[in-house]
């Protein structure tokens, strides 16, 4: 009989994997193509079922962050502490933001399923970004604005060419020549000005 996780074993376990994603792309690491996909879960993870987002006050927010009320008075004394919404109401993720970065110390209690949503987001984001780049720097992919500059130079050459061919250049050939002479003068215009706009390299 297959064995169920309990809800709250499978959020750690799923919470531990995010650490993990996260430390590997901050070591420079790139992800398997398993992890990759364990990190669009996480990030396309329902907020419905996550524990609370918001607390009501001061000493509800200490039991949610799991330090003592004394703690929690000291830290929102700090300026770069997080204020409460007009509402009255305070971000839990905006406190363990700030207990973060100043290496504050609570209780081992995992983030919510919305937070670690939201920075698996954050992660998966990096992630395509930094592969982007490296996709450029191997030439599998053309910037937008060089794809555009270059076309944009080789349409011009070739309305040049084209207006040259059959302005200047056509007209005193043609001139002498019978339907299938002229046919023939204006295919090689042609072909020469399609030459122009499919070559791979700049045509002098």
């Amino acid at each position: 009989m297959e064995s169920v996780l309990p809800p709250e074993v499978a959020r750690k376990l799923l919470h531990k994997d995010l650490a993990n994603l996260v430390k590997r792309v901050h070591e420079g690491k790139k992800l398997t193509r398993s992890e990759h996909s364990m990190l669009q879960n996480l990030a396309g993870m329902s907020a419905g079922h996550s524990g609370p987002t918001h607390a009501r006050n001061f000493v509800e927010l200490a039991e949610i962050l799991g330090v003592s009320r004394q703690a929690l008075g000291q830290w929102r004394r700090r300026k770069d502490s997080p204020k409460a919404a007009a509402n009255g109401l305070h971000e839990v993720a905006a406190w363990r933001e700030f207990m973060r970065q100043h290496n504050l110390k609570g209780s081992e209690v995992p983030a919510t399923d919305e937070e670690a949503s939201l920075k698996a987001r954050k992660l998966l984001a990096e992630v395509e970004e930094r592969e982007l780049r490296l996709a450029v720097k191997r030439e599998l992919y053309v910037p937008l604005d060089v794809v555009r500059q270059e076309w944009t130079t080789r349409v011009g050459r070739a309305v040049s060419l084209l207006r040259n061919k059959f302005e200047n250049e056509l007209p005193p050939i043609l001139s002498g020549l019978d339907a299938t002479g002229i046919q023939d003068e204006c295919r090689k215009a042609i072909d020469e000005v399609l030459g122009l706009l499919h070559a791979g390299d700049d045509v002098a």
